[in-house]
């Protein structure tokens, strides 16, 4: 078992290692063997093999493939600019797998989301639950996984997605959770709650994904399935707040509306991971939240 470990991880092509999941999953895995990174930033400092490419060039990056690689595509997480972040999902993910057939490339996990779902007020999102999603970003994400879904099916190519929960830690520098976590000391970041502050989320520590994604890696599956990596649980956003609040001691700026601009309550079950790909969240909130603030505070 171990050998058949290492070989994985020796093969591996990582895409997006920069990012804020890509850099603490890339600390892990270069622990355990040799792993081969694209990067969109020459300046990436690394002991690890790499090469300059971008998935919206595929001549960039063809040549960097091999076939015995486990490709791993962490890009295009999220983007304040909807055009660019479709571009680099439904394009690239049309330039990597005709390349994946091209060097014949069998094994490909597609970091995903749970926004993909949609909303869901009354119990935690399931793999085979239908997908409506209600946000340009989920809808993305959709598009994203059915290309991918109709690549493994006519090609042949071994595809697991990680559909992954609201992600937070130290380091994240966009979205909303991110805004709460800086604005404990700086009182010119004002956050919006919107829906007063009653919307829940699956909050997933980034440390807790990138278990999960390297027990994906070391676990193989056939042809296309899907796995939510999520904390399997639901918390408000008033939640959140009172959480930082306490561990800070201090007010947060924040600004309530009653506005409703995406899901009420969104949230995935992950009884699917926990079985097959042995996983299981270990960071629980306060914890997360505390860290979080100590790295804020010091940063």
């Amino acid at each position: 078992m171990l050998d058949i470990l290492t070989k994985i991880l020796e093969k591996l092509l990582l895409l997006g290692a920069t990012g804020f999941l890509g850099r603490p999953l890339l600390n892990n895995l270069e622990k355990k063997q040799s792993i081969k990174i694209m990067t969109h930033n020459s300046t990436f400092s690394t002991n690890i093999q790499k090469f300059k490419g971008d998935i919206l060039k595929k001549k960039s990056f063809e040549n960097e493939i091999s076939n015995d690689d486990t490709v791993l595509n962490l890009i295009g997480q999220i983007s304040p600019n909807i055009s660019e972040y479709a571009n680099l999902n439904i394009i690239g993910a049309l330039n990597l797998l005709n390349s994946c057939i091209e060097k014949k490339i069998n094994r490909i996990i597609l970091i995903s989301s749970i926004h993909v779902y949609g909303e869901n007020l009354r119990s935690a999102s399931k793999e085979t639950d239908s997908l409506k999603p209600k946000t340009q970003y989920g809808l993305v994400k959709m598009i994203t996984e059915q290309i991918y879904e109709y690549f493994s099916n006519s090609y042949g190519i071994d595809v697991t997605v990680l559909r992954l929960g609201g992600l937070y830690g130290p380091g994240k520098k966009t979205g909303f959770i991110s805004q709460l976590f800086n604005s404990v000391n700086n009182s010119r970041i004002h956050p919006i709650l919107y829906n007063d502050g009653k919307q829940f989320r699956d909050l997933l520590h980034v440390d807790d994904a990138v278990h999960g994604i390297e027990s994906a890696i070391k676990t193989p599956r056939k042809k296309f399935e899907i796995f939510n990596i999520s904390s399997g649980k639901k918390y408000s956003m008033n939640h959140l707040v009172s959480v930082i609040e306490s561990f800070s001691n201090k007010k947060l700026p924040i600004t309530y509306t009653p506005e409703i601009v995406d899901e009420k309550c969104i949230w995935a079950n992950n009884s699917k991971a926990q079985k097959i790909l042995n996983f299981k969240p270990k960071i629980t909130l306060n914890t997360g939240i505390k860290s979080t603030l100590d790295f804020y505070s010091n940063n």
